[in-house]
């Protein structure tokens, strides 16, 4: 099955809605990456390797109907998939109601998996159009972490997901000015108390995009607002998602984000995110690397802080470095990565992900993971 999909494919990006001139197209990628994590004093390790390819169709019959079908086939083998308990049903995401993947091998330490990640219908006019099907329903406005993305929210550390999680839904979409919209979508689940509806309206005041959201989240009403602006030569982004839980204080997530170009190429940003159901005390077991989020629970800790740098350094070769660090638990995630371009259609990666944790009143590192990802484009 792998091989077939291999067969006649060209390069496609993650978005869902991507102007094409033939009535079909496809696209598509191979990715090949080693990874092997070791323990905090560098004694053991444990490698794994994965074998990753895309391919995306897209279907344009006539000029108002436009269609995709998206598959992601992933062959992982090595130690880490014979450890970890388990590790074919983390290979499931949790947004789609109907069970659209296969497991074509599935041995103790060899996994051979095929999933629809987009499977859409799309009629569209100029003012407005309709989508049911598998999509990615993207209402966030930062980088890091959004909090007003409640249909499909996606893990960060998971740097190997470009085209992020989708969802099985239906979205309405009516354009009633040049600079404002009303959305409205719903996403079905495998158990009806799990199902997402909401409404959005967005507008661009003040040179400011804004968006105020509301909906049921899993049977929980909650309100969101979020909005992408600069002040002077700073970008400045933020989302607010309040949900009406149980409790009379219910849970608050706030995310703010600032972003700044310097000159030769330097990219500095800076985010922040409150999760008031989060922890502030430190833990012994945190395994961030298997850590399944959810809108309510962008991260276990409560106050979270963001720093990215990147840089060109030349053309072909960038770099970039993320910390993120929670106070009070005292974790730290570092991540360094570097990107060459090896030729026109071929990137190599090298990435690194460091966790450090308060452990037993002392400061020290858990768990350290490294990447070299080759990526082939055709």
């Amino acid at each position: 099955m792998l091989s077939v999909l291999l067969i006649s494919s060209k390069l496609v990006y993650g978005q869902d809605s991507v102007q094409t001139q033939k009535a079909l197209e496809i696209r598509g990628y191979v990715k090949n990456m080693q990874a092997i994590t070791f323990t905090k004093n560098f004694e053991d390790n444990v490698s794994s390797n994965l074998l990753h390819n895309r391919i995306n169709v897209r279907w344009n019959p006539v000029g108002k109907l436009s269609g995709a079908a998206e598959f992601r086939n992933r062959l992982i083998w090595g130690e880490e998939v014979r450890t970890i308990p388990g590790y074919a049903d983390l290979l499931e995401n949790q947004n789609e109601a109907f069970d659209m993947a296969y497991r074509w091998i599935s041995k103790s330490n060899l996994i051979l998996h095929t999933n629809v990640e987009r499977l859409w219908l799309e009629y569209r006019t100029e003012k407005w159009n309709t989508r049911i099907g598998r999509q990615r329903i993207n209402w966030g406005m930062t980088t890091i972490w959004n909090p007003n993305d409640i249909f499909n929210t996606y893990n960060f550390l998971d740097f190997d997901y470009e085209e992020r999680p989708g969802s099985d839904a239906i979205k309405f979409s009516y354009l009633l000015g040049d600079m404002s919209n009303v959305e409205v979508a719903a996403a079905a689940a495998s158990e009806s108390k799990n199902t997402v509806a909401a409404i959005k309206y967005f507008t661009n005041k003040w040179n400011y995009d804004f968006q105020f959201s509301g909906g049921v989240y899993q049977e929980i009403v909650t309100l969101g607002t979020g909005w992408s602006g600069s002040i002077n030569n700073t970008g400045f982004k933020g989302e607010l998602q309040y949900f009406f839980a149980n409790d009379s204080a219910g849970q608050f997530n706030m995310t703010l984000e600032a972003d700044y170009i310097f000159e030769k190429s330097w990219y500095l940003n800076v985010g922040m995110l409150f999760n008031s159901y989060g922890i502030t005390r430190p833990v012994e077991t945190l395994d961030l690397t298997t850590f399944q989020l959810s809108p309510q629970n962008l991260m276990p800790t409560k106050w979270n802080a963001a720093v990215t740098v990147t840089k060109e350094f030349t053309p072909l070769l960038s770099g970039n470095l993320s910390v993120i660090y929670a106070p009070g638990t005292n974790l730290m995630i570092l991540l360094p990565g570097l990107k060459y371009n090896l030729a026109t259609n071929i990137d190599f990666d090298l990435i690194w992900q460091s966790f450090f944790a308060e452990q037993q009143n002392t400061f020290e590192s858990v768990m350290h993971r490294g990447f070299l990802r080759v990526k082939w484009n055709f």
